[in-house]
């Protein structure tokens, strides 16, 4: 079971799903701690008692440029998800469990440099155009995608595995169980 890519991504990605047996722990570092910080909300689609659908694409002119050079990271007209993720808790928080939930983050670029620098690779900064985690819950199931998106074709897959060996590591160093799928 994969997400979709989102519309706005190009076609070239590659992806590896891992499932997190440990669904509650895993939501709580989501929603709750920092751990995500590095990255952005793309989009988000919610189904509780109605369902909920957001872009996480900045509306130009809704904050000033001092407020948007105050934003973390570099969050290329995304909202952070250090600004999201309290609105996202607040929207499915309560006794019953959403019946989906799928999250796309975009990391930010220092992410991809480092990432980059420890694998190896042959490709560069320019060559990404951004690391993706894709967070679908459904039928008391929850998988994470790790995804990159290429501006270039290539067959070097060393940052794909770097960005899914970093994410196994912050799951164990969190102690959340997770198996690649």
């Amino acid at each position: 079971m994969t997400i979709p890519p989102y519309h706005d991504q190009p076609e070239d990605i590659l992806m590896q799903t891992i499932e997190i047996l440990d669904i509650k722990p895993f939501m709580q570092l989501l929603l709750r701690t920092d751990a995500f910080d590095s990255f952005s909300l793309v989009q988000a689609e919610l189904h509780t008692d109605i369902p909920v659908s957001l872009d996480g694409h900045l509306l130009p002119g809704f904050y000033t440029k001092d407020e948007l050079a105050a934003f973390p990271g570099d969050h290329n007209g995304l909202l952070p998800w250090q600004l999201s993720k309290d609105r996202i808790f607040s929207l499915i928080k309560g006794n019953r469990t959403p019946s989906l939930m799928k999250l796309v983050l975009k990391s930010d670029s220092s992410l991809t440099q480092n990432l980059l620098s420890e694998a190896g690779a042959t490709l560069r900064q320019e060559d990404i155009d951004g690391l993706y985690l894709n967070i679908l819950f459904q039928d008391n199931r929850l998988f994470v995608t790790c995804g990159i998106s290429y501006r270039i074709f290539t067959m070097d897959k060393t940052l794909e595995q770097e960005f899914t060996a970093y994410t196994l590591q912050l799951l164990k160093q969190s102690r959340i169980t997770g198996s690649l799928a």
